[in-house]
């Protein structure tokens, strides 16, 4: 009976120190004991695929690019790819694009690489450099016509035109004054009376008729063609040049012979440039051309690409006006020269003018 009582004495002990045991860890600031694993290390640029394929990442196209276009915000971006069916040569970052435009059509979907892309205006194909709703157009050039060879590309030039004006017969649209001949009835050398038949006289200038002196009747002709009347207006505006010479480069000469020292080279001077301009005005550049309206170019400041200049027409008349020219009245005399300086004008300019020389045997 009291070893029955030990027991359960013993039992109560023990199961007071446990509990004493117990709240010493939770009240006493030990708490449960928590064992973190680090985080995995993270590959840049590459991952894995739920198969286990290692993958890296490119620039892929998120939409259809067409060629010529730019690549803006959207169009392309990054994707994990297999790292063993990476194309060579592909972009790092997006910001390669920066000023680029694609070189062929781009599928969405489909890798970028830097083969596939070429600067808006940079060297490269003519295509390419031409401005948006623009054409290329050939222009002929000389020294004169090209501003003395200053216009360079990525300059803004004017083209100036000339053109000379005379009546024309508005049925044959041929310069005036029209040959005629008249109709002459033929008459009977026997009889002497008109045979009813006409035949035609030998042609001449259209005259106009006026009564001479002592009203003799007369018909006056004209001693010369027709002074044609000139008008100077600027035509086609902010014309982009983009490029001055041909756009093949001529071959080199041969080597010289064994022996032979080669000749140094003398550059050519460029007798085209490259224009973009409108489609309008490129027709307005072909009409002046095929009708041989002289043109030549008038360069722009820089920073005025977008002035639009409102001119006015040149004429005679507006020569005379403007400047204020008073038409010489016609009078009885002349001035004549004076014989003495007159030879001696001719002396000095042949003494400045150089004598050509026959070539020698």
């Amino acid at each position: 009976m009291q070893r029955g009582r030990l027991l359960i004495i013993l039992g109560i002990i023990l199961g007071l120190a446990t509990l004493g045991a117990v709240a010493f860890l939770f009240l006493g600031g030990g708490g449960p004991v928590v064992v973190e694993e680090p985080p995995p290390t993270p590959t840049v640029g590459v991952a894995e695929e739920g198969g286990g394929i290692p993958t890296t990442q490119v620039i892929v196209a998120l939409q259809p690019i067409g060629r010529g276009s730019e690549f803006v915000a959207g169009s392309i971006g990054r994707r994990d790819w297999p790292a063993n069916n990476v194309p060579p040569d592909i972009i790092a970052d997006e910001a390669e694009t920066i000023g680029k435009v694609a070189k062929t059509d781009i599928v969405q979907g489909q890798v970028i690489v830097r083969s596939m892309l070429v600067d808006v205006f940079g060297a490269g194909e003519a295509s390419f450099q031409i401005p948006a709703g623009r054409v290329a157009v050939a222009y002929p050039i000389n020294r004169q016509k090209s501003v003395s060879f200053a216009v360079q590309p990525g300059d803004y030039v004017d083209i100036l035109v000339t053109a000379n004006f005379v009546d024309v017969d508005e049925e044959f649209q041929t310069t005036l004054p029209n040959k005629l001949s008249f109709l002459v009835p033929e008459i009977d050398a026997e009889t002497g009376e008109a045979t009813g038949n006409f035949s035609l006289s030998e042609q001449i200038d259209e005259g106009r008729f006026v009564v001479a002196a002592q009203d003799i009747p007369a018909i006056v002709f004209a001693r010369e063609p027709q002074i044609p009347r000139r008008v100077a207006q600027l035509t086609v505006q902010a014309a982009k040049v983009i490029r001055v010479g041909p756009w093949i480069e001529p071959p080199p000469p041969p080597p010289p012979a064994e022996g032979e020292q080669a000749p140094t080279p003398t550059p050519a001077l460029p007798d085209v440039v490259t224009l973009a301009v409108t489609p309008q005005d490129a027709l307005v550049l072909l009409w002046l051309r095929q009708n041989y309206i002289y043109s030549e170019m008038a360069l722009r400041a820089a920073g005025e690409e977008n002035a639009d200049h409102l001119t006015e027409a040149v004429t005679l008349q507006y020569m005379l006006t403007r400047f204020n020219i008073a038409v010489p009245p016609k009078i009885e005399f002349v001035m004549s020269p004076s014989l003495v300086e007159l030879a001696n004008e001719l002396q000095l300019q042949a003494q400045v003018t150089p004598t050509p020389t026959a070539p020698g045997p």
